[in-house]
């Protein structure tokens, strides 16, 4: 049977958000289907005209699709739901913010904007850096157990990657729940645009399960303190 040594190494690297996303839902209600539907769409048309005019790009767009909906506590007065979505991806959180902010609402309908989870990104040089970290430190950790057994570490002989551990940042949509609001109240007061900041970030921390093999022979010394 072969001797061996199984370790595992991790390291960190911090990842910021690339790309921030929302679902804008737009609900009309009405007594009427017909006049619901088409009214829905009236109002989804504003909207798109209001984010475009406001910075958004056309590609940051998608469309959600949409639902019909009769509440079952309307008996008396027969009234019809109409909710339309619109899936928007933006780099900027700013210029997301401002476009919200210029969206509005009619008597009979609502805009609520629900924040999806941000996508995250490190650099491949961040990335890299964090792979050699992750496996110098199963290495050391193995250096320390074979120097206790007195045996002498071989080389690797298996890599396993295990499931990352990813923290929190904060952001609207990064946690457990989803964040929801209702339609942005547009620029400060003046009319000056908002203070940017940096991303948002995250930690990574990547980890890997590494076998060694055991040679014969004297021991080596670990190399870490």
């Amino acid at each position: 049977m072969d001797a061996f040594i199984d370790v595992r190494g991790q390291a960190e690297v911090t990842e910021s958000v690339v790309e921030y996303a929302a679902d804008l839902t737009i609900t009309v209600r009405s007594s009427e289907l017909e006049e619901a539907v088409r009214a829905s769409e009236g109002v989804r048309e504003s909207c798109v005209r209001a984010l475009l005019a406001a910075g958004l790009d056309s590609s940051e767009l998608r469309e959600g699709s949409g639902e019909i909906w009769r509440p079952w506590f309307a008996r008396k007065k027969i009234r019809h739901e109409v909710s339309r979505k619109i899936l928007i991806a933006c780099p900027d959180a700013g210029r997301l913010q401002r476009a919200l902010g210029a969206i509005g609402a009619g008597e009979r309908s609502s805009v609520a904007v629900s924040m999806r989870p941000p996508r995250f990104d490190a650099s491949p040089a961040a990335r890299s850096a964090a792979l050699s970290g992750a496996i110098a430190d199963a290495r050391g950790k193995a250096e320390d157990l074979a120097g206790a057994a007195g045996v002498r570490l071989g080389p690797v002989i298996q890599v396993e990657e295990i499931d990352d551990r990813v923290g929190r940042s904060g952001a609207f949509g990064d946690e457990e729940w989803r964040s929801m609001f209702g339609r942005g109240g547009g620029a400060p007061p003046g009319g000056e645009p908002p203070t940017n900041l940096e991303a948002a970030e995250r930690t990574r921390t990547i980890r890997y399960r590494v076998r060694f093999e055991l040679a014969t022979g004297a021991p080596r010394r670990s190399s870490r303190r």
